[in-house]
């Protein structure tokens, strides 16, 4: 499908298709595999999702020059929402991908979702008060991944997204996935400057909090100040869990998730 500019989305789909939507948003340097304990569970008996690749990532268009701007973003899940007829879908929003989720609603407002599902998110970027949000070695990590050098720390960025181990095999897959996201890409997502405290302020739906207590990319304040803003927003933390709960503790994750998503309506 197309998104705004004429990009190319990719986008994948699990489940039942008369079933209530879930639109699944990955983080920077993601793509829609980082869902692949969601997609491959047993959520897909009762739920419709939908996962797709942000522009610039996975299998969607990575077109020069086309990341500073919000709208393009929002245009992203309007065009994923309305091509696909997602009815009210509930919208999960992992680490970067709840800036992307922040953006449609400033753009679209909340009335076209049930819900909104944040995991591990920022909400905020390029601004001095959202360098509080990072974990310090993450945030040392930064200039080198959008820079020239950067694939070589991709595989540090990777290691950084679960506290519990990983099979060789996985790590191996994540980190392929990271390559995917070239350079210019990845500048230009960092030279973003974004805040969405006015937009959760705004929010009339309800909103689910979900973030791991030893997360050493996005800090778990992080969550707390989106929490502080949202009046009525459930927080749920995971002791044992990084910066992929929905990966680290899939079993507890899908079973929040799928309770979220029955009293969305």
């Amino acid at each position: 499908m197309k998104g705004p500019g004429g990009v190319d989305l990719h986008v994948v789909e699990a489940g039942n298709p008369e079933g209530p939507p879930i639109l699944l948003v990955h983080g920077f340097c993601q793509s829609h595999l980082a869902w692949r304990y969601q997609l491959q569970s047993e959520l897909t008996r009762d739920f419709r999702l939908v996962a797709l690749d942000l522009r610039g990532h996975g299998d969607s268009d990575k077109p020069e020059g086309a990341y500073a701007d919000s709208r393009l973003w929002a245009g992203d899940l309007h065009a994923v929402m309305t091509t696909l007829r997602l009815h009210r879908p509930v919208v999960v929003g992992w680490s970067y991908g709840g800036v992307v989720i922040t953006d449609y609603l400033r753009h679209h407002g909340d009335t076209h979702v049930a819900g909104v599902h944040f995991v591990g998110a920022l909400t905020r970027v390029g601004q001095p008060e959202s360098f509080a949000d990072f974990g310090p070695a993450f945030l040392q990590l930064i200039p080198t991944l959008i820079s020239p050098q950067g694939d070589a720390a991709l595989a540090t960025f990777a290691s950084m997204l679960s506290h519990q181990p990983e099979t060789a095999e996985r790590r191996a897959e994540v980190v392929a996935y990271n390559l995917r996201v070239p350079l210019h890409v990845r500048a230009g997502i960092g030279q973003r400057v974004e805040d969405g405290d006015d937009t959760l302020g705004a929010l009339k739906v309800p909103v689910l909090i979900a973030h791991g207590k030893v997360d050493r990319v996005v800090l778990p304040a992080t969550s707390e100040h989106i929490a502080s803003k949202v009046p009525g927003a459930e927080l749920s933390l995971y002791p044992e869990a990084g910066h992929s709960p929905f990966a680290e503790d899939a079993a507890r994750f899908n079973q929040e998730l799928a309770a979220f998503r029955a009293r969305c309506r």
